[in-house]
């Protein structure tokens, strides 16, 4: 019984341990990933802002169906 106890701690701790060093490298790929240029910061922010702004007007458009008039 204790054999089995030992060799089931030994393979649980390799596992975590192989675990561990996944995480470490997801989070630099991720840290890489999220770093983006000055220009590519600027083209996301204009997208994003045309996108907010359709957002906008289909919002007033389906107002305007729905009761007649947008807030």
């Amino acid at each position: 019984m204790k054999k089995v106890l030992f060799i089931a701690t030994i393979s649980l701790t390799l596992l975590a341990s192989c675990r561990d060093n996944k995480k470490v490298e997801n989070m630099e790929k991720q840290k890489i990933e999220t770093t983006l240029s000055p220009e590519e910061m600027s083209q996301r922010e204009d997208s994003l802002n045309m996108v907010r702004e359709e957002n906008r007007i289909l919002d007033s458009i389906q107002q305007v169906k729905s009761h007649g008039h947008a807030h």
